[in-house]
C-alpha cells in the first residue's frame, strides 16, 4: 500500500528576499548597538564623531604635599615693613582761592571753577602685600619640579603671626582650569605658625594675571585687596611666595 506524503510548497522568490532583508537588518542593528556600547566605555574612540574635550593630563585636584620638615630660604623672613597699597587713589590738589584786586577790591575775574575741592579719603585694607611679596623661588618639598604651588604668611601689625583667623582665598583660572580654592592661616606650619598653601599642579605652568588672591575673615568680609598673580613655566619659579601684613 503506497502512502502519500504531503509535498512541502516551493519557497518564492519574494520570501527568500525578505528573509536575507531581515537577516541584513538584525546584523546591522547589532553593529550599530556594539559601537554604542564600545563608545560609552571609551568616548575618545577614533570613530565618535562627538568626542569629550580633552583636559591638560598634568591639572588634578589638590593632593596631599610632604609634612617633613623643611628649611626655609634665607630671605623668608618676616619684617615689619608695610607694603604700600597698589591703586590708593591720589588725593585732588585743593584749589588756592584768587585774591581780590588790591586796586579796586573786587575780583578782577569770575572763577569758572569752586574756590575749594574736597579732597578724598580712602580707607586703607586692614591687610597689604608685604614689601617684598611676591617672592618666586624653586620648591623646597620633595617633589621639587614636579610642582606649582602658592604660599605664604600672614602677620598682625607687630609682626607676629595669625594662625586660624584669616581666610586665604584663591581663584581664577590656570591652563584652561577653573581654580577656586580657600585655605586657612597655619594650616601649612613648613612655611611658618601662620602658614597657608595652595597646591595647583604637578609641573610648572605660566599664566599672567588669571589668578587672584585675597585675604577675608571667617564671616566673608574682605580684609584686603584682590591680588592678581603671574607663575612662570620654570622649576627654579615654582613656588610664589605671598606674605602679609596688618595695617590696622
Amino acid at each position: 500500500m503506497d502512502e502519500t506524503y504531503p509535498r512541502r510548497p516551493k519557497r518564492s522568490p519574494a520570501t527568500t528576499v525578505l528573509n536575507l532583508l531581515t537577516f541584513l537588518v538584525l546584523l546591522a542593528a547589532l553593529c550599530v548597538g556594539g559601537a554604542y556600547a564600545a563608545i560609552f566605555v571609551d568616548p575618545y574612540l577614533p570613530f565618535n564623531p562627538f568626542p569629550p574635550p580633552t583636559f591638560p593630563p598634568t591639572l588634578g585636584f589638590p593632593t596631599p604635599t610632604s609634612t617633613a620638615p623643611v628649611s626655609l630660604p634665607p630671605t623668608w623672613t618676616p619684617t615689619s615693613a608695610s607694603a604700600v597699597l597698589t591703586g590708593t587713589p591720589t588725593p585732588e590738589p585743593s584749589v588756592t582761592p584768587t585774591p581780590p584786586s588790591a586796586s579796586t577790591g573786587t575780583s578782577t575775574s569770575t572763577p569758572s571753577t569752586p574756590l575749594f575741592t574736597s579732597t578724598p579719603t580712602s580707607t586703607p585694607w586692614p591687610f597689604v602685600l608685604e614689601a617684598n611679596s611676591p617672592v618666586y623661588t624653586e620648591n623646597f618639598n620633595d617633589q621639587r619640579c614636579n610642582w606649582l604651588g602658592i604660599a605664604g604668611q600672614v602677620f598682625d601689625k607687630d609682626g607676629n603671626p595669625l594662625p586660624g583667623d584669616i581666610v586665604v582665598r584663591l581663584r581664577g583660572q590656570l591652563a584652561g582650569q577653573l581654580v577656586q580654592l580657600d585655605a586657612i592661616t597655619g594650616t601649612a606650619p613648613d612655611y611658618g605658625e601662620a602658614g597657608y598653601e595652595f597646591y595647583l599642579s604637578d609641573q610648572p605652568i605660566a599664566s599672567e594675571n588669571t589668578l587672584s588672591i585675597q585675604l577675608f575673615d571667617t564671616g566673608g568680609i574682605p580684609l584686603s585687596e584682590r591680588v592678581f598673580l603671574i607663575t612662570f613655566d620654570a622649576c627654579d619659579k615654582n613656588l610664589v611666595l605671598v606674605n602679609w601684613n596688618q595695617t590696622q
